[in-house]
């Protein structure tokens, strides 16, 4: 098992008896907010905030903890042992001198245009575009980056001309995965003082790194808030959480500073904004890096949060949720979009014990799990390909690295199952655990289901409405309330139909924003929801 240093606390053990729609508060689940109380954003104060977990020297078996986590967190030596060759030495213009032909998008600007790296302009003017009072620059306009996609958008000779200059940070450099990833999927954000992002959540399924090359950079995060009901659905793009807009408000938890040679570790859903802050640059143009990479993955994260996540891009567009499910269902060939069933769901942990407790203490370690699904080379194959382990670099490994991949995925695999769904973190796998993860996965495939079907009847959108609302509350009485207690959740949902069903502007436009959530036209849609104190539950218009 991964063993994660003492001092830095995780996930707190949670009861795999509780309803499977509840999720934890981000106090219980991110170790660094154990104290955090939520405040308004003119109340936001850094100097009060959680200081976001820094470290330097890390270890391998603490870094996968803290990405299985899906903690955030800044690495203080990220370009330790990097050469003078490395392109973390490069300054803005010698991009421009070496890949004059190089084209990259400048965001935030009329139709995003791009520009030419022999232009001199993007790194000689700074070119405000925008502000906003809720960004962190206040009423002070911003220049978006430039961002040069190499990974995806230049020549391949391009790419492997600027891989000649790519190093990868020390702690990525154990995974043969890690290693490829990193080099394959690289992009450089180019900003000048008074550059910076609005508040979002990246599409990304993996773990991000931002490496900063030159100049320092404010980062405000918030965790990916919770989605009670479909109602509020969101993919929280560009500026979406500011101004009321969504069913929560934008709140961050903590801001960082992230310098030269330093790097933010951030995962899946962690919504953030930035700045390069003038008062704290100089003038000229400073770079950046982000990348993702592999392994391990952020099962604890997608474990906890599993029923938000799957109300939003990450499981109604991006694979993200689909990502999960070897280890949600163990291979298991149950119907999980049928309408959910806790008893259907039991019987078949019961079965899938029997399958892969060779022991038979009735509990799964990962020597149950590697024994079962990784031990021969037809199981190994399966878990491979199911699982996404095949990724599009595989082309370009040896045979002899072949296999080296090979052997590292069946140790992440059987370690991330394991984890997903040991809850209660005691190091092994009930049968109460995996019925619990079971009957959780079903519902959210079930929820899926009927919100693509109800597509269907989008422009009849008080149909739609009628259709959706009987079956999120008939989810939050079974699955998110203590059963034969009273469920307020419930209530209030009906509560926000009976608003919605009164005006139809209102309406239309819910029905529109959803089908952005599903890849439709609509995303950018605009419309102020139910706001949720995360803290307490209370709700108010």
């Amino acid at each position: 098992a991964v063993t994660v240093a003492a001092s830095i606390p995780g996930p707190l053990p949670r009861s795999a008896s509780a309803p499977v729609l509840q999720e934890p508060r981000p106090q219980d689940f991110y170790g660094f907010l154990r104290d955090y109380r939520e405040v308004p954003l003119a109340e936001f104060s850094r100097d009060r905030a959680p200081e976001v977990l820094r470290v330097r020297d890390l270890t391998d078996a603490t870094f996968q903890q803290l990405v299985r986590d899906g903690t955030p967190f800044v690495v203080d030596d990220c370009t330790k042992g990097f050469d003078a060759g490395a392109i973390s030495e490069f300054q803005c213009k010698d991009f421009a001198d070496r890949w004059p032909s190089g084209n990259m998008r400048a965001e935030y600007t009329p139709g995003q245009y791009h520009i030419f790296l022999k232009d001199p302009t993007w790194y000689s003017k700074i070119e405000p575009q925008r502000s906003h009072k809720e960004h962190m620059a206040e009423d002070r306009k911003i220049a978006g980056p430039y961002i040069w996609h190499v990974k995806d958008e230049e020549p391949l000779k391009t790419k492997r001309e600027v891989q000649q200059h790519w190093r990868t940070p020390y702690f990525l450099r154990p995974s043969l995965a890690n290693r490829m990833e990193a080099n394959e999927s690289f992009e450089f954000w180019f900003s000048m003082a008074g550059g910076g992002t609005f508040a979002h959540a990246d599409a990304y399924c993996e773990t991000t790194i931002s490496m900063q090359f030159r100049g320092s950079k404010r980062w405000r995060i918030q965790s990916f808030p919770r989605v009670r009901h479909f109602l509020n659905a969101t993919s929280f793009g560009d500026e979406q959480i500011y101004d009321g807009k969504q069913h929560v408000k934008w709140a961050p938890e903590a801001e960082v500073t992230v310098g030269p040679g330093q790097c933010i570790v951030f995962p899946t859903g962690y919504l953030h904004e930035t700045y390069v802050d003038p008062a704290e640059n100089s003038d000229g143009c400073f770079t950046a890096s982000t990348f993702q990479f592999n392994h391990p993955r952020q099962v604890n994260l997608y474990r906890a949060y599993l029923s938000s996540f799957s109300m939003s891009h990450y499981g109604a567009m991006e694979p993200c949720v689909d990502n999960m499910k070897t280890y949600a269902t163990l291979f298991s060939q149950a119907d999980f979009t049928r309408r959910p069933s806790a008893e259907s769901m039991r019987q078949e942990a019961e079965a899938l014990m029997v399958q892969v407790d060779k022991d038979g203490d009735g509990r799964l370690s990962h020597g149950d799990l590697y024994a079962t699904f990784c031990s021969d080379v037809a199981r190994r194959r399966n878990v491979m390909g199911a699982s996404g382990f095949y990724y599009s670099w595989v082309r370009l490994l040896s045979p002899a690295q072949l296999r080296e991949l090979e052997e590292e995925a069946m140790k992440v695999w059987s370690e991330d199952a394991l984890q997903y769904h040991d809850i209660d973190k005691d190091g092994a796998v009930s049968t109460e655990e995996l019925a619990a993860s079971l009957l959780q996965w079903n519902v959210a495939q079930y929820r899926l289901r009927v919100m693509r079907e109800a597509a269907g009847s989008a422009g009849a959108p008080k149909k739609w409405l009628k259709q959706v609302l009987m079956e999120e509350t008939t989810l939050l009485k079974n699955h998110f309330c203590e059963a034969g207690a009273q469920c307020p959740e419930a209530n209030e949902l009906a509560a926000y139909g009976h608003e919605l069903r009164g005006d139809d502007a209102r309406l239309k436009a819910t029905v529109h924003r959803i089908a952005g959530v599903f890849g439709a036209d609509g995303g950018g849609a605009e419309e102020e929801l139910t706001m949720v104190d995360r803290e307490t539950g209370a709700a108010n218009r």
